[in-house]
């Protein structure tokens, strides 16, 4: 059996320390063992909490009091009754008929969220804890057993259960496995079946498989890695191979698909297909080199830090979103997206706590980029008295970034102006400025946009030279920020590509031509048409008035500021 030595620690820590114990989480079985492995002990010799198996109790909602080791019933024929059994273990000598208790031991609630808002059961509670730390037994002068304790687990968040219940109780996170408990598991595994480490390439080496093996795991809890170990397994017949560690992926994109915060998303986009912004895809490139070596990079060898990702500030419509996915891409691993807008929770601690999961799951899902789009949106302050939410949003944040292990790439990006906490120097590895592209980078932009269509047989670009495209590009432009941006410029593509597809379809319909040998012919003009009907909105985005500047306009008091990410 694995056991997380950190929240066994704890675990005791708390049970001789606090008279309740709340655990937050649903792996009710690896409570069981982990209390087994505790007072279970070798030669007979006294284990720490000076407790037998026999000590420990535990209640079901639907069964009632049960033996924690075979799950038998303690009182058959009673009816299922947590008051009562309460009752009888806060006073242990008032009612003789159910002298199960002797004043010491260990009581385990299981999923019992819903009774905890009873006024009785909450006394009772109360009632012990007071007891405990007056050393109170009952009317007598006797005190409580030091390891006399309550302990209860249940899904319910601590910032969600009734407020009486958490100040009176101690907290024990249940932790992910570290990379030692993940190790210890594949020796179990070594031991108990037929499992075997195989590399199907001769370039790969047997413990760099096992090592990557470890890495896919890490971040998942220890029931999630017996799930997804046993599907891969049998998958591979019993081996761990390269082709495990690729089941074994599938199965965390599983696991965070069920967060409901973080998506999962699919990408084909390259880095080849974002136009300008040379300096950031250069960048880019060189630290793809490191996550597609992450177990060489940090090795002994390299002891090379994690990349920490990059802070996107910029205009709205220049390829933000574009370059978060195609980073995925570029370093050949999982592109999650956080949903700022499902952060905000309607009770209190519910934001919080919806934060720590979404870094949970994304940290449980590495190597992987997790893009937080419209990041300002969540750490914006002073709206609909949010700000202390915010405050204490961004404080879990900016710890969670500088204290995380594990190989998750940041990719935030903004379209307004920031908190300065989060754009401070050493946050992120860069923080990059996207300004609208200039007539050079608009061009590269235009190129590929049309690139896409110009190998198609039913669009004629011959009429659209190089010399044609420069006068495109420069009508484009008209004010002191520039012109269009990338997505701007997608757009005017895409409605020549419709106006000539449906001339094309009209054309077929009228004179029944054949495909293969008709094609619409696209002229400078189309362009420039659409340009003037697009121009004037576009040009009134950039500039507001003196009263109520523009994002764009914020922001470009923030240039100066930032790293340009085009190489102009």
């Amino acid at each position: 059996m694995v056991l997380i030595d950190n929240f066994k620690e704890q675990l005791i820590t708390s049970i001789i320390s606090n008279p309740i114990v709340y655990i937050p989480h649903f792996d009710f079985g690896y409570l069981d063992e982990v209390l087994m492995s505790i007072v279970n002990t070798r030669n007979d010799e006294l284990n720490i909490l000076e407790l037998s198996k026999e000590d420990i109790y535990e209640f079901d909602n639907s069964l009632g009091l049960i033996n924690i080791e075979t799950k038998e019933f303690l009182e058959k024929g009673k009816k299922a009754d947590l008051e009562a059994t309460l009752s009888s273990f806060v006073f242990p000598h008032k009612d003789f008929n159910r002298a199960i208790f002797d004043g010491r031991g260990i009581l385990v609630l299981k999923n019992v969220s819903e009774e905890l808002n009873k006024a009785s059961i909450q006394s009772l509670l109360q009632t012990f804890a007071f007891k405990y730390y007056r050393g109170l037994y009952d009317s007598t002068t006797r005190s409580y057993d030091p390891t006399t304790t309550i302990i209860i687990m249940d899904i319910t968040p601590i910032s969600e259960i009734p407020p009486l219940i958490e100040r009176i109780s101690s907290v024990v996170e249940l932790p992910n496995p570290s990379e030692k408990d993940i190790k210890r598991l594949f020796d179990d595994l070594y031991m108990e079946n037929d499992v075997e480490i195989s590399n199907q390439h001769i370039d790969i080496d047997k413990n760099d498989i096992l090592t990557e093996m470890t890495r896919t795991l890490q971040g998942l809890q220890l029931y999630e890695i017996k799930q997804i170990l046993r599907s891969s397994l049998c998958r591979t017949g019993n081996k761990i191979s390269s082709q495990t560690i690729k089941y074994a992926l599938e199965g965390k994109k599983q696991i965070v698909k069920k967060s409901g915060i973080i998506e999962v998303i699919d990408s084909d986009i390259t880095l080849e297909q974002v136009g300008g912004l040379e300096r950031l895809v250069n960048d880019i490139q060189k630290k793809a080199i490191i996550f597609k070596n992450l177990t060489f990079a940090q090795s002994e060898k390299a002891k090379l830090p994690l990349p920490k990702g990059i802070l996107i500030l910029g205009m709205p419509g220049c390829g933000k979103s574009m370059i978060a996915k195609s980073i995925a891409n570029a370093f050949n691993v999982s592109l999650l997206r956080l949903d700022v807008n499902r952060l905000m929770g309607q009770y209190v601690g519910q934001s919080e706590s919806n934060l720590r999961r979404a870094l949970q799951t994304a940290e449980a899902a590495h190597p992987c980029v997790l893009w937080i789009d419209e990041i300002e949106k969540a750490f914006a302050g002073n709206e609909g008295g949010h700000n202390d939410i915010v405050i204490r949003l961004m404080g879990h944040f900016l710890t969670w970034m500088q204290e995380r292990k594990t190989a998750v790439y940041i990719v935030a990006t903004a379209n307004d102006v920031m908190r300065p906490e989060l754009m401070r120097k050493g946050r992120f590895d860069e923080v990059y400025f996207v300004d609208f592209p200039n007539q050079k980078e608009a061009k590269i932009i235009l190129d590929k946009k049309l690139k896409k269509y110009e190998d198609l047989d039913i669009y004629d670009f011959s009429q659209i030279n190089e010399s044609e495209k420069e006068k495109i590009v420069k009508a484009m432009f008209g004010n002191k920020y520039g012109g269009f941006s990338g997505s701007e410029i997608e757009s005017l593509v895409n409605q020549v590509i419709e106006k000539a597809f449906l001339a094309y379809m009209e054309e077929l319909s009228n004179k029944g031509k054949n495909k293969a040998n008709y094609s619409v012919e696209i002229k400078p003009n189309d362009f420039m048409e659409i340009i003037k009907l697009m121009k004037p909105n576009v040009m009134s985005n950039q500039v507001g008035t003196n009263d109520s500047p523009t994002a764009i306009e914020r922001i470009k008091k923030l240039q100066k500021n930032f790293i340009s990410a085009s190489m102009t």
